[in-house]
């Protein structure tokens, strides 16, 4: 069965002990105490284990779901997370290998797992692999403008992406006196193609209908998961990164909770978000077919689909199409389909946009989004607006299939 709060709360003090399965090992024990723990059941080397997730309600089911399946993804690497835990290095840390040890598991502890595993990925391929023999007092801005120069000579963007992971690390260690200066500051100024493009780069209708046709062709670019996941962010102004992650003990028929821990600015604000999912949203999910906990599923089971894989099948050119394993070539396909260079954060900005011109209200539109509410308003406007949601998520779903002719184009 599927844990809701609601089944939670119902649950009474039982005379003996008992525990309740959901699946894939994500349990709940009830004690005779009226104690509720939330537990991961796996097998590791032949033996059974019970790790303990949080009491609940002390941890909330959301906070119970990300632990558990950061747990699992543990175990699939072959990781067991009962293990006695590494003591972390409390000298302060004098070389960059040092230092990104130290700043990665920083990231684990605060910062969203999409963020952390990205984080980590980006300094061990780009600046340990340039700087592993480096003491970090002797990082100087000239080597900052170096590296950065490199990559962006051939990649701009990947360039740009570098330099903020980079800056902030080097941030991170300013704070706590490990080092005198960061040599990321104002990089930009010395490497100018690395600087932030503002975009306000909203898809027209005609433009829509474009992508939503190629992403629904025969030889449709990409795989079926990151052309669906690229069209929720369409439908549902969801930001990329937290569509892309989308579990399915997130979906409660036609609501999704993305949970605080994974929602980009999720350092401001503590607190789940609700999307409404309308028929159009529900179509390009689909059903659940019981061997992941991710809807859109990436390179295995236990992962779910980058969010630089949604960028890639946009930007991505194909000269001369690719063999369909019929002995014939797909339709040669030029980058962002044709159009103007556009991402799928501009599809957020779409939706956002086309909101506007239906009617929505500003701040029904932020709601949507999950625009923080600044100064006072913040702090007593508690509304979630989850009526009026559904009620604008609904009529930008019907105005979107008729745009598509959906599902004649499905």
């Amino acid at each position: 069965m599927k844990f809701t709060d609601r089944f939670l709360q119902s649950i009474k003090s039982p005379e003996k002990e008992y525990c309740i399965r959901e699946g894939h090992g994500f349990t709940l024990r009830v004690l005779p105490s009226g104690l509720k723990v939330f537990q991961y059941v796996f097998t590791f080397e032949g033996k059974r284990h019970r790790y303990n997730l949080g009491h609940y309600p002390v941890v909330t089911l959301s906070e119970a779901r990300e632990k558990y399946h950061e747990t699992f993804l543990l175990v699939s690497k072959g990781i067991n997370p009962m293990a006695p835990v590494v003591a972390v290095e409390v000298e302060a840390p004098r070389t960059v290998p040092q230092l990104i040890k130290q700043y990665k598991l920083f990231a684990e502890q605060n910062f969203a797992f999409s963020t952390s595993r990205e984080t980590a990925r980006t300094l061990d391929k780009y600046v340990l692999s340039a700087w592993k023999n480096r003491n970090i007092q002797d990082i100087r801005r000239r080597d900052a403008i170096a590296l950065i120069e490199h990559l962006a000579a051939t990649s701009p963007g990947q360039a740009r992406g570098v330099m903020k992971i980079a800056r902030a690390m080097f941030n991170y260690a300013l704070d706590r006196e490990m080092v005198e200066l960061n040599p990321f500051t104002r990089l930009p100024s010395a490497v100018p193609s690395v600087k932030s493009v503002s975009s306000s780069r909203v898809l027209s209708d005609a433009e829509i209908k474009i992508v939503w046709k190629i992403l629904h062709a025969k030889d449709a670019p990409g795989t079926p998961e990151t052309r669906k996941a690229l069209l929720l962010v369409l439908v549902t102004g969801q930001r990329p990164g937290e569509v892309a992650g989308l579990t399915w003990d997130e979906i409660e028929e036609t609501w999704w909770t993305i949970p605080a821990e994974r929602i980009k600015t999720r350092n401001r604000r503590k607190e789940d978000h609700r999307v409404f999912f309308s028929t159009l949203a529900l179509s390009l999910i689909g059903t659940n077919p019981g061997y992941s906990a991710y809807v859109f599923i990436g390179s295995s089971p236990t992962s779910p689909v980058r969010r630089h894989a949604l960028s890639h099948i946009v930007c991505e050119e194909t000269k001369g199409g690719r063999p369909t394993g019929e002995g014939m070539k797909s339709e040669a396909r030029l980058e962002y389909f044709g159009l103007p260079r556009w991402t799928p954060h501009d599809l957020r900005r779409t939706a956002a946009t086309k909101l506007s011109e239906l009617g929505c209200p500003d701040e029904i539109i932020d709601a949507i989004l999950n625009h923080s509410k600044e100064g006072v308003i913040g702090i007593y406007n508690r509304n979630k607006y989850d009526k009026e949601k559904q009620e604008w998520l609904t009529r930008w779903a019907d105005y979107l299939e008729k745009l598509v002719d959906f599902p004649a184009t499905a």
